[in-house]
């Protein structure tokens, strides 16, 4: 297995997708002593077609879903937990550097993963966010898919308009393992204006960094970006049979967002993905291709509820 060490310049908070709920665990107020709070999301990604350096066109659409729920325990602390999937479409067409065959096509992404938070006192916390995910293509054993991590930091609230924390991450599996610090940010810079981690869904998950305009209403507008890392599993076919595929790369976006009062909030986005790559490995975790894609739009719908 190769070790690598994956810098999130941005605040990366997760790889991969995560509960809608993870905001109010660390960063929120505590959940109160036998309250549960539920929620559900659906998140649809669009990305356009765009050129490969190596030759060739690629789109990436997303489809997720999500459920997940955070039951308040004595003295401020809080337990949860979240199941989801995700399906991402790469459609390639053209790709000179592989025989004209596509390395991938779709990708089945399924995640358990758990949270528990504890209250120091009023104003400090830690917590932990364990999670077991299998992601690839149809086919592909389980055992072959999984990968496991998780994610632990320490959060502090100074005032009412700041809470900062900050925090480490690991991943094992698919060949591969990762560690990252983690940045976490919430400033009420002025009435209309803060500046936190973007936990809501969206096209580079829960995570990065996000200022965000409140002076509209019922509306707010936000812009941000973070960085994602995306590694599944291949079939016994394609030009890597057993192999690995990753795509990452930096999602920059606009977001116009709004709560209603039944519980429900609607996040609009328009985008692009900066510095993408897409690599394809052999069942060893040894490197067979690499390219380059060029920045393409991108446009995203959720649709979060909670009770």
């Amino acid at each position: 297995m190769k070790m690598t060490a994956r810098l999130r310049t941005l605040s990366a908070l997760l790889i991969g997708t995560v509960f809608p709920l993870s905001g109010i665990a660390q960063m929120g107020p505590p959940v109160p002593a036998g309250k549960t709070v539920f929620a559900g999301e659906f998140l649809a990604v669009f990305q356009e077609d765009t050129d490969l350096d190596a030759g060739g066109e690629v789109g990436i659409d997303r489809l997720g879903f999500e459920f997940g729920a955070v039951r308040g325990l004595e003295g401020g602390n809080s337990i949860g937990g979240t199941i989801s999937y995700t399906l991402v479409d790469y459609s390639f067409s053209d790709v000179p550097a592989l025989g004209g065959f596509s390395p991938w096509d779709e990708i089945d992404q399924w995640q358990v993963a758990l949270q528990y938070r504890y209250a120091i006192d009023r104003e400090s916390s830690i917590f932990l966010m364990p999670s077991v995910t299998s992601s690839g293509e149809s086919g592909v054993s389980l055992s072959d898919s999984i990968e496991f991590g998780a994610i632990f930091g320490y959060t502090k609230t100074f005032s009412r308009e700041l809470t900062l924390g900050f925090g480490g991450g690991g991943f094992f599996g698919l060949e591969d393992s990762s560690g990252f610090p983690v940045i976490f940010v919430y400033w009420q810079m002025s009435e209309n204006w803060r500046m936190s981690n973007p936990f809501r869904p969206g096209p580079s998950g829960p995570a990065g960094l996000e200022l965000v305009y409140t002076g509209l209403g019922d509306w707010e507008i936000g812009f941000g970006g973070g960085y994602r890392v995306n590694r599944f599993a291949l079939d016994d076919a394609g030009p890597a049979p057993d192999g690995f595929g990753q795509n990452e790369g930096a999602a920059v976006f606009v977001r116009a967002s709004r709560e209603f009062q039944t519980g429900g909030s609607l996040d609009l986005y328009v985008g692009t993905v900066v510095g993408g790559e897409l690599e394809l490995e052999d069942n060893d975790g040894r490197l067979v291709a690499r390219t380059d894609y060029d920045p393409s739009i991108l446009f995203a719908l959720a649709y979060t509820h909670r009770w």
